[in-house]
């Protein structure tokens, strides 16, 4: 690695030597003498750590960029749905970007003209509130995730599976709440995550609010699109079971298939068919739902 790409990068970024010597685990000595060329032969291990952090940061700004403008873009255009493909046509001619990559964002400073601290620019909670009640948008772990609109025999699924469960929960008196209309939960009650499942049932009360469901529901349930097959057999379920959720099920209408994960079975998947009658372990079994008949 040339060090005057570093130290290009470094001035590109707008960062302290204390500032990258933070970031890459350094001395600020260290990162001092090879930026001022006084150490002519660096180690390649802390070339390295300068390289990854400052790869990093990059990354981070570029983010920061980009939700910028994505929150002007939404603004400007509240009438339509957010296209992922549309929108990187419409940034990259607005910046002049061609196919090159997405240049760093311009730190802000105080009053006074010195550079601001690093934040952390990972999308959160707030800017999506800001954004909007637009429910073809998520956010997991700061990223935000552009969803499509589901089609017809996707909403009547969910429909119907939710006017299911609702019946059972009625017909118990049970304390649990059936949502299937889009309800925002933040699994974890922290900023950078806010999942909007197809169907969600939380038990707990406390946990319920006007903004949504605030923690772990009890049973999530995904039905599985082209474009979420991936998020929904692996992020998502990673995110739901790691999180406290007890029960979480996948209806996969490709496959005609449906895969559940149960709380203190990590990783252990049950597969039915849509012609089974898939017992629901939240309520021990007493609710059994056969997909076919809700279709």
């Amino acid at each position: 690695m040339d060090i005057s790409e570093l130290k290009q990068r470094k001035k590109a970024l707008k960062l302290t030597t204390a500032e990258l010597a933070y970031l890459a685990e350094l001395p600020v000595s260290t990162v001092s003498k090879i930026m001022t060329g006084e150490t002519r032969n660096p180690t390649y291990a802390t070339i390295e750590k300068i390289d990854k952090a400052l790869f990093h940061e990059e990354m981070l700004h570029r983010l920061s960029e980009y939700i910028r403008y994505l929150q002007e873009y939404m603004r400007s255009n509240p009438e339509l749905e957010v296209d992922q493909i549309k929108f990187e046509k419409s940034y990259r001619k607005e910046k002049n970007l061609g196919n090159d990559p997405i240049p760093f964002a311009i730190r802000e400073g105080d009053e006074d003209g010195n550079l601001a601290p690093m934040r952390d620019t990972r999308a959160t909670v707030a800017l999506m509130h800001e954004i909007g009640e637009d429910k073809t948008l998520e956010l997991m772990d700061g990223h935000i995730i552009y969803n499509e609109a589901p089609g017809i025999g996707h909403q009547r699924l969910v429909q119907r599976l939710g006017k299911a469960i609702d019946a059972f929960i009625e017909a118990n008196k049970g304390k649990c709440q059936m949502f299937n209309v889009g309800v925002n939960v933040r699994l974890d009650e922290d900023d950078y995550t806010m999942l909007i499942p197809d169907i969600a049932v939380a038990c707990e009360p406390d946990i319920i609010d006007e903004n949504g469901i605030n923690g772990a529901p009890d049973w999530i349930i995904e039905v599985v699109s082209k474009s979420t097959r991936r998020r929904d057999y692996n992020d998502k379920m990673h995110k739901y079971m790691h999180a406290g959720v007890r029960e979480y099920w996948i209806v996969d209408p490709d496959k005609e298939k449906v895969t559940t994960y149960i709380e203190g079975e990590p990783m252990m998947a049950y597969i039915y068919s849509f012609e089974d009658d898939i017992p629901v372990y939240i309520y021990d079994g007493k609710l059994k739902i056969r997909i076919k008949d809700n279709m």
